[in-house]
């Protein structure tokens, strides 16, 4: 799990900024251009990214692995 708000600053700006959004911030033109979800719609969530790595935001995220058989 990985927890960042104004208590952790190198991890507002090295997972929260520099990885988690960059990473979804790099799908968005696959995303958009093959209608999984409209521009604004993408814009906008983009946005609450960024807003919450501000002074005031709390960004948590929970990572998991699974394995599926067939």
């Amino acid at each position: 799990m990985v927890y960042a708000d104004a208590s952790r600053p190198a991890l507002v700006d090295g997972f929260t900024r520099k990885t988690f959004t960059a990473m979804v911030e790099g799908a968005g033109e696959q995303a958009v251009g093959q209608g999984l979800m409209d521009e604004a719609s993408w814009a906008a969530g983009i946005k609450d990214l960024y807003r919450a790595a501000e002074g005031d935001g709390t960004f948590c995220y929970t990572f998991f692995k699974a394995v599926g058989l067939r």
